[in-house]
């Protein structure tokens, strides 16, 4: 359900700004660990091995969201919406790592994501900071 209403508020912003990533087929592939601008938002895709989960510029970002599994595993290779606590649309991009880092203005936020090989959609609200960083973890079934 919640992915048919991401898709269509995608759409909707699709007509209204056609270079929207899903206006041109779906989620933006991002660049591993490397800050880029994704639909206006700095974003980074990193979070493999220690040596990238313990680097400290990924500290200035406001939240990041993770990818894990029910054993707290972490997951990669999954495809993330965002959108404002009204639904209108943020950013939509899939990352090849367990984190998706994001540059997100002071506010409320929902974050949706589903693995790329397949099986259920997770969801949550949350709050970007003003200050420090909000993680927000996508827990997903395990094997």
């Amino acid at each position: 359900m919640m992915r048919a209403l991401l898709a269509g508020a995608w759409a909707t912003a699709a007509v209204a700004a056609p270079g929207l990533a899903l206006a041109q087929g779906g989620a933006e592939k991002m660049p591993l660990d490397r800050t880029t601008t994704v639909q206006g938002v700095e974003t980074a895709c990193t979070g493999l091995g220690k040596t990238q989960r313990d680097n400290p510029a990924w500290e200035s970002f406001s939240v990041r969201v993770e990818f894990a599994d029910a054993k707290a595993e972490y997951l990669t290779d999954a495809e993330v919406m965002v959108v404002t606590a009204q639904g209108k649309p943020v950013l939509h991009v899939s990352c090849a790592a367990p984190w998706v880092l994001m540059r997100l203005p002071p506010g409320d936020y929902r974050v949706s994501g589903h693995l790329l090989a397949g099986g259920p959609e997770r969801s949550a609200a949350f709050k970007a900071p003003r200050t420090g960083q909000a993680s927000v973890a996508l827990t997903f079934p395990s094997d």
